[in-house]
Order: C-alpha cells, then structure tokens, then sequence
C-alpha cells in the first residue's frame, strides 16, 4: 500500500485531497498545527490513515513524519489577505521558507519515492497570461513580493536537489486563487470568503477597489486533483493549475450580491492590486488536467458553507 503524507491537511485543499486519497485506497498520514474536528468523526478511524500534530517550523518533527513515507503532498502553506501580505510580511516570508525547507530535506534524507510541491500564482510577474516557463525570467509582483519568493525558494530548492544529487522525484503545482469550502473567514481570508461573510452580515457589500482586477479562481476540490495528478502522472515541470477564464471582481460581488439581495459599494481609496492575473493552461490540459468546477456552483458551495457555520 502506498504511503502519503499530506501537510496541511487540515487546511482547505489538504482536507479534499485526504478524502481522494483515502478513496483511492492510499494509506494516508495527515499533519498540521492543529487537529480538524473533522479527523475525529469514526470514518476516518482504522489502519489507513493518521494524524500528526506538527509544527513544520521542526525540522526534527519533520523527519519523524516522513518515516516510512512514500509520497509527500506539500500543502500546509500561509494563507491570508493581500491586505496583511503588504502591511505583515513577515507573517507569510520567514514560516513558509522553514516549512518548504524542512519539509523537502527531511523527505530528501528519508529517500521518499515522489514529492509534489504546491507553490502560487504569487510566483509570476505580472502579465496577462502566466506561462510555466517564464517565472524565472522575470521577478514576482510587488503585491506578492515577500510570499511570492519564498514559494519560488521552494521552488529553486528542487532544482538544487537535482543538481546536487541527481534527484528528479518532483512536481511542482502552481494553484492560481484557490477558493472552496473550509475556507478562511476570517480578515485574513481571501476576496470570494470576504464578500460571502459581508453579504451574510452587512447591509451593503462592501468590495475593496473599483472591482475591474481580472483573475483566475480554482475550487480546492480541482487543486486537490491536480496534485493527485501530477504525482500519478509523474509530471516533473511545473504546472498551473487554474481555469485560464478570467473573471472580474466586479461578477463574483455579484453573484454574492445577487444571492442575499444586497447593493454593492466599491471602496476606491482600497487598491486594486494587479490589474489581470490569468494562468495559461496549455500544459495542465496536455497532461488532461481541466476544472471539474466552475465558478458559479463554487461560490453558491461556498455561501452554503458559511450559512452552515452560522447555525
């Protein structure tokens, strides 16, 4: 029986990606800071899966859960608002660059058979289109400074190991903005959860800029099968994995806005960030990798969601 761990895995793509593989008849091993509720319900109990509470910041804790590993699915990652990554920087840089280090070294040391690596769409400069094989030629956006490099370190840390010891065991998925259930809901949660909790609690829903940034959204339950994907496949060049269907602000206010009866009041002295963010899907989709998810039923999930947290 196959043997993975999956960092992260109480974190929204971490825990789709736990259930698929537990579908699929893999012994899974799951790790974070904090126990899910979720772990404690009787399904999740038996011999093909466990949990590890774990601080990734521990490179000693870090080879005590890759013992006896196969696979590793490197989620567990810093999730948060544009908002705090300009104003904390701190909070995404420093924790992310231990957490993708310990991580690959103890796998490294391990002798782990395969390891995919989930970097961003903070990697890329901007542009219209995000192409795989440009993010080295260019530098990341200054809204993604700080997170976007250290996703890139974990990226550069592959190549090292390839170089070094002729390792060439990775993948590397760059998600663009991932969305879904479990999201965070908190300020720190990203643009699709901020506008569902405004639209459940306020009277107007309030959207930060003019609402014109265009950007590409992926359902977790996609990056989750993604991931899958790419070690299955044994893919070893990076890939994207987003829609490459922009979508503005502006529509996703409005499909909240139009569920909870609200007006919207666009806030134009908040930025906007970049302009268009779009990943370019050519070679997720050769490898036969498309969105099972489309935006509208995702966001609708998502409301459905929160409303069930408010119960």
């Amino acid at each position: 029986m196959t043997k993975i761990l999956i960092t992260g895995a109480s974190g929204m793509v971490g825990k789709h990606l736990v259930d698929m593989c537990l579908d699929k008849g893999y012994y899974v091993r799951g790790t974070d800071i904090r126990l899910d509720d979720r772990y404690l319900d009787e399904k999740y109990w038996g011999d093909n899966f466990d949990f590890f509470q774990a601080d990734l910041r521990d490179f000693d804790r870090c080879k005590v859960l890759v013992d006896d590993i196969d696979v590793v699915f490197h989620v567990a990652g810093v999730k948060g608002s544009p908002k705090r990554a300009m104003e904390q920087p701190n909070d995404y840089f420093t924790p992310m660059l231990q957490f993708n280090t310990n991580m690959a070294e103890a796998a490294r040391l391990q002798g782990v058979d395969w390891y995919v690596y989930t970097s961003s769409v903070g990697v890329y400069s901007p542009s219209d289109y995000f192409v795989e094989d440009d993010v080295w030629k260019t530098f990341p956006s200054e809204n993604d400074r700080f997170a976007g490099w250290a996703k890139r370190i974990g990226e550069l840390q592959k190549d090292a190991f390839k170089v070094h010891y002729g390792l060439d065991n990775f993948s590397i998925v760059r998600p663009a903005n991932v969305y879904g259930m479990y999201d965070d809901f908190s300020e720190n949660g990203m643009v699709i959860p901020q506008l569902v909790k405004k639209g459940y609690h306020d009277d107007l829903l309030s959207v930060w800029g003019d609402g014109t940034p265009i950007r590409d959204f992926i359902n977790a339950k996609d990056v989750a099968r993604g991931i899958l994907m790419s070690y299955e496949n044994k893919i070893t060049e990076p890939i994207n994995l987003g829609s490459g269907d922009g979508v503005r602000i502006k529509d996703i206010a409005s499909i909240v806005a139009t569920h909870y009866g609200k007006e919207i009041e666009y806030d134009t002295t908040k930025p906007n960030g970049d302009e268009i963010r779009l990943m370019d899907m050519t070679r997720a989709n050769s490898y036969g990798f498309t969105p099972e998810v489309d935006l509208e039923t995702g966001i609708k999930e998502v409301i459905k969601y929160y409303e069930s947290l408010q119960e």
